[in-house]
């Protein structure tokens, strides 16, 4: 009888451990579904979760617009749409409606793969080899914005330039003529007038990609060495610039063109059309003096812009100053021929007539004053004082 009591009492107590056993060791599991972080990356390259296919093209051009070669989309298990169908027409419409794709973009290809419930592509960005890599390019929102990338790249000495412009009406017209204008308004950032080559890409919408092949005339050493000599060219060093007024410093500018610059006729077969000609070689026809004379303007503090015209029915080019708030006509060419009295501080009643110009292109030069208003004779031969011409540096 204790016998069997005690294998009763033995057997209750295997029970009651292993039971405790099992209750120790149960585990609690808690299942939820897979989502991937949003623009989670990875080291081999993009990988890049979408839930729709606008944001399926977006994560196409985020690989593109990186310059990245290749990179992983995961499609969210709540995805609207055909993921299958929704790639084939993203990498198309990537390839085509986009301005950089259609510029640098040879092929897009992937591997599309469904892992249990996930949808994955890898994606496979092939890029032209004679286009910029896409981190080269220059964004832009607006197309007024180009002509400050190209005086960038022009003081580079850059000779390729790839501008992307989110909003653009530009022909490559337009902006073959913004590289003349970033010229016209530095005309020392390059010994002459650089020609330009452009290619259009276009976007969907106003999107537009150039590619601008700028031609400066010279080796890369001979820029550099041009370049120079107009950074040190500082011939009013020694002019008394405080005490002296903007009419006097305009007339200092031009009188140093007048005494130190052979004057060309604007038919010469010479080519002297830049501020580099007239002030280092010191040799100009219309389009160099006025160059030259914008230069001079510059280093003394004299607001001065470039017109072209004409005189007397030939092509003709020639300068505006603002003195004193109000604008005056000034002809180096005339000024040495006739005198400052004839192209010195003239407004557009006097040089109407035997001068032609767009005058909707220009401010109206409404000054009352002449020269002899400004330089009673006794007080011209001043003015040259502190002004060393090139000659005599020499």
């Amino acid at each position: 009888m204790k016998k069997k009591l005690l294998c009763l009492l033995l057997a209750a107590a295997a029970a009651l451990q292993l039971g405790a056993c099992s209750m120790l060791e149960k585990e609690y599991v808690s299942i939820h579904d897979y989502v991937p972080s949003e623009q989670e990356q990875s080291a081999g390259g993009g990988r890049l979760t979408v839930h729709s296919a606008s944001a399926l093209k977006l994560a196409l051009l985020s690989l593109t617009y990186e310059g990245l070669t290749e990179g992983s989309i995961i499609f969210d298990p709540s995805y609207e749409g055909d993921a299958a169908e929704d790639l084939e027409n993203a990498c198309w419409a990537v390839r085509t409606e986009d301005a950089l794709c259609a510029y640098c973009v040879e092929n897009i290809s992937y591997d599309f793969n469904k892992i249990v419930t996930i949808n994955e592509a890898d994606v496979h960005i092939r890029y032209s080899k004679v286009s910029a890599s896409p981190k080269q390019i220059v964004h832009l929102g607006f197309s007024s914005e180009a002509e400050s990338a190209i005086l960038n790249a022009m003081q580079k000495g850059a000779r390729t330039l790839t501008v992307l412009v989110g909003r653009s009406g530009f022909s490559a017209e337009d902006m073959a003529a913004q590289v003349s204008k970033a010229y016209r308004d530095n005309p020392t950032v390059v010994p002459k007038k650089p020609e330009a080559v452009v290619n259009v890409f276009s976007g969907a919408g106003t999107q537009r990609l150039y590619e601008i092949q700028i031609d400066y005339g010279v080796t890369a050493l001979e820029l550099a060495r041009c370049r120079k000599q107009l950074e040190l060219f500082r011939p009013f060093a020694e002019l008394d610039r405080p005490n002296a007024s903007e009419v006097e410093r305009a007339y200092v500018a031009c009188r140093y063109l007048v005494e130190n610059c052979r004057i060309l006729d604007d038919d010469s077969t010479e080519e002297a059309n830049s501020a580099y000609t007239a002030l280092i070689e010191r040799r100009a026809d219309s389009e160099g003096l006025a160059f030259g004379y914008v230069e001079l303007c510059r280093q003394l503090d004299v607001d001065c812009r470039i017109v072209y015209g004409q005189h007397d029915w030939q092509e003709h080019c020639w300068n505006i100053v603002r003195i004193d708030d109000s604008y005056y006509h000034v002809d180096i060419t005339q000024c040495a021929k006739g005198g400052p009295a004839l192209g010195f501080m003239q407004n557009d009643e006097t040089f109407w007539g035997m001068y032609r110009w767009d005058v909707a292109a220009y401010p109206k030069c409404t000054g009352t004053n002449s020269f002899f208003d400004f330089f009673p004779p006794s007080t011209i031969d001043s003015l040259s004082a502190g002004s060393e011409s090139t000659a005599e540096k020499e």
